[in-house]
């Protein structure tokens, strides 16, 4: 079972369609491990609805000076309709139709199998480092200007210290990670964007293989490494 998870508001955005293509990638990919957001989604979908039907714009004068700006009425509206929104799905027990075992549900399944050649473990990996590979989906799954790889640690490495420039998110499809703000295994689902400074290094036991979608390049921040920033741009 994942332990890491998109918020709310991702699930509600992915639950609507309006997600943006590289993030509900990565949402579908975490789907696929863990019951805990297969349920939430469930219950978001059948009570989607409930933003349109019980949330109304304010009532206004005819007075125009007593009329608010229509933007501030829709975003209270809103704000409303999510907090009440989460308040339900919160308080509903437990579908009995829910899986209660820990193994993947057969009506998520993983999209990324549709693009990859092989297996994980049979993919021609691109060597990064001795320790370190990655296997480009960027112009295959083509998802605009975000950038979409698989990346392989061997266990025990680790990726010198870095940031981003933009967001970055990460699902483990195998093995697992650590860095300075916890630790992830199969499934799971982690953010990052500018204001993290991370160094993940594999756990100890199997490579790690992750999916990493980068909407701008990373920064290392070491002072060994910081020469590799320029070779990162990305080109237009």
């Amino acid at each position: 079972m994942s332990a890491h998870h998109p918020d709310d508001l991702t699930l509600l955005e992915y639950s609507a369609g309006s997600l943006g293509l590289a993030q509900a990638l990565a949402v579908s990919v975490h789907l696929g491990y863990c019951l805990q957001c297969q349920s939430q989604l469930r219950k978001l979908n059948a009570l989607g609805g409930v933003l349109l039907s019980e949330t109304r714009p304010a009532s206004v004068g005819a007075n125009d000076d007593q009329i608010p700006e229509r933007s501030d009425v829709q975003n209270e509206s809103l704000d409303k309709g999510f907090e009440q929104l989460m308040a339900r799905i919160g308080s509903d027990e437990p579908s009995a139709e829910a899986p209660t075992d820990t193994s993947v549900s057969k009506r998520y399944h993983n999209p990324l199998e549709r693009y990859l050649p092989a297996s994980l473990d049979e993919l021609d990996w691109q060597q990064q480092t001795r320790e370190i590979a990655k296997y480009d989906l960027t112009n295959v799954v083509d998802m605009g200007s975000a950038r979409i790889t698989l990346q392989r640690i061997k266990a025990g490495a680790k990726v010198p210290v870095h940031t981003h420039r933009g967001n970055e998110l990460t699902v483990v499809l195998k093995g697992g990670f650590s860095d300075e703000l916890g630790v992830y295994h199969a499934g799971d689902y982690i953010a990052r964007d500018p204001s993290h400074h991370h160094s993940p290094t594999a756990l100890q036991n199997e490579d790690c293989i992750c999916l990493t979608v980068l909407d701008a390049p990373m920064r290392f921040t070491g002072p060994l490494m910081r020469w590799l920033n320029p070779l990162l741009a990305w080109k237009a």
